[in-house]
């Protein structure tokens, strides 16, 4: 059988991402049914705490040289999730998220595909997200409406091999590739989700790599402006305006609305210690 798994890349810079990881493992290993494991990758010389390291599938060394060892936002070794995931089908994880109902299901239909991204994000409501306050490059370059925060690839595959190179490529030559390829306005900062698309974009694999007629993968996706509030002076601290319930059996509230889909909170200040104790308790830690 083949393997299957989640991957993350944990690197702290102005955030404690490994706690984050540490929360996300537990939320995968205390709502899946079928694949229940997240490996993450870690700079050579990270500690982790020993009661952290139980949760974690794999630890791994992000290989070669740290690409991302003067960035303080650490996205730029996300090309290298080919060459060191431990699965034969590999999810990606971004490392501030929880998962609060089974999504197994899932599985079936995208490990049949080479790349899966989700064409479409939802609210904390459950309305699909139409705003574009933050993908004006997406919207400017007609680039695929792809997110890496839950991004399936399937190992051996030529294609799959095919788009990491020119991933890699692109993270290596960013500033080229968005002056030869991307009009105004253009994306200054290196993301993983512009660099992914851009290359979907330049192999012409869109209808490939995102079913449209398919409501799966996907999530919440909770930055502020995304949210249809009326209010469009609330803070980026989406939590500071709007009541969250965190259940000892690790249900999810956001108002009044019970979160079922992978939950990206984005807002590093929403998981609470109570939150992590709550997830140690239901999972026996």
């Amino acid at each position: 059988m083949s393997s299957k798994g989640y991957l993350a890349i944990v690197q702290n810079g102005n955030h404690d991402y490994m706690r984050m990881a540490y929360a996300l493992a537990m939320s995968i290993a205390q709502s899946q049914k079928t694949v229940r494991k997240l490996s993450i990758a870690v700079d050579k010389d990270t500690v982790i705490p020993e009661k952290y390291k139980i949760v974690f599938d794999n630890i791994i060394d992000i290989p070669w040289e740290d690409d991302a060892k003067l960035e303080t936002w650490k996205v730029h070794n996300k090309w290298k999730y080919y060459y060191f995931t431990p699965y034969d089908d590999t999810v990606i994880l971004d490392a501030d998220m929880l998962f609060t109902k089974d999504v197994g299901h899932w599985w079936d239909k995208i490990c049949q595909n080479d790349l899966t991204a989700p064409g479409g994000v939802y609210t904390y409501r459950g309305e699909l997200i139409q705003d574009l306050h933050y993908r004006r490059t997406f919207l400017a370059n007609q680039l695929p409406n792809i997110y890496t925060a839950f991004f399936h690839f399937k190992r051996g595959s030529a294609l799959t091999e095919e788009f990491f190179k020119l991933v890699e490529y692109i993270f290596r030559n960013y500033n080229m590739f968005k002056e030869d390829f991307l009009n105004p306005p253009r994306q200054n900062w290196v993301s993983a989700d512009v660099i992914y698309a851009l290359a979907i974009k330049i192999l012409g694999i869109e209808n490939e790599v995102i079913n449209k007629n398919l409501q799966y993968p996907t999530f919440v996706h909770m930055k502020t402006k995304l949210q249809n509030w009326n209010n469009k002076n609330y803070s980026e601290e989406w939590n500071k305006h709007i009541g969250c319930f965190f259940s000892k059996d690790c249900d999810l509230t956001i108002g009044n609305y019970t979160q079922t889909l992978p939950f990206h909170y984005h807002t590093k200040s929403f998981l609470t210690d109570e939150m992590i104790v709550k997830l140690e308790k239901k999972l026996g830690i």
